[in-house]
């Protein structure tokens, strides 16, 4: 069965206001890139900032459990991350195309493991999935616009690695979605950084197939270190690739202590990433 491509609204096809903007004399472009990344974001912290303060409360006062008040705040986070995507390609400051989308939509447990080349690779991802628990760094977790829907959310500390463990094999079990950056940090300008084991030891415990995505973004935006103002020449172009997923037990491999499946499992995870971000379509 062939892949299926799916498109969101491209900034700069003809019609749209970024196609418009691109007419415009390169040096102008460019400022209108900063100051429409600049706006972005301060829409992102003033929206995190209200849905906190507002929505998210609401959906607490909801019927059901604390599972099911933290997955009808997961739906509002998705929905208004699929608002900020549509805006920074409304303003024709990125474009996105994902590779295998429809993989992550078939019901049941879902291990997204992905690499992280960006600042807003997290907010790509969920804006897909509209229940999605993800184990956040400390960075995020203590930000000051966005650690309150962390907190309402139910999101997984980065904290004990046993902990962090236990709580997303708990999620699984349940026949959620959980979500990982095993780099842990934003990717060095070239290549990625070691992939920590967290992943294998979850998708171990669990019994569930990792589910890797390989994430690019051509020509670089948003990196580590690098400040959002640095804008690119041209409108970035996200490029997001569903790979075939991974069974936590290689055959020939089911008598492995776990420490070891553990070390191969995630050297296969990166190998994968690796592999998949050298492929045609994903830059």
């Amino acid at each position: 069965m062939g892949i299926i491509v799916e498109r969101s609204r491209d900034g700069t096809r003809p019609g749209a206001p970024g196609h418009r903007l691109a007419a415009l004399p390169e040096r102008a472009f460019r400022l209108w890139r900063v100051l429409g990344t600049g706006v972005s974001f301060a829409v992102f912290g003033g929206g995190a900032l209200v849905l906190a303060l507002v929505a998210f409360p609401l959906c607490h006062l909801g019927p059901g459990d604390a599972r099911a008040r933290e997955a009808r705040v997961q739906r509002v986070i998705h929905y208004a991350y699929r608002f900020f995507i549509t805006f920074m390609e409304t303003l024709g400051l990125i474009r996105t195309e994902w590779i295998g989308v429809e993989r992550l939509t078939v019901p049941g447990p879902h291990l997204v493991v992905a690499n992280h080349p960006t600042l807003i690779d997290v907010v790509h991802v969920i804006s897909k999935l509209p229940q999605a628990d993800c184990v956040i760094g400390e960075e995020y977790a203590h930000h000051p616009f966005l650690r309150l829907a962390a907190s309402w959310a139910g999101y997984i500390k980065n904290a004990q690695g046993a902990e962090v463990v236990d709580a997303c094999v708990d999620r699984l079990r349940a026949a959620r979605t959980v979500v990982l950056f095993p780099e842990g940090t934003r990717s060095p300008r070239n290549g990625m950084h070691p992939f920590r084991r967290g992943a294998a030891h979850v998708a171990l415990r669990a019994g569930v197939p990792l589910e890797p995505v390989a994430i690019s973004c051509a020509p670089r935006m948003l990196g580590k270190s690098q400040p959002w103002w640095d804008v690119p020449e041209r409108p970035g172009c996200f490029t997001l690739g569903v790979l075939d997923p991974i069974e936590p037990r290689a055959r020939g491999a089911s008598d492995l202590p776990d420490v070891l499946a553990a070390r191969r499992l995630t050297v296969t995870l990166r190998e994968r990433i690796r592999e998949g971000l050298g492929r045609v379509g994903l830059r």
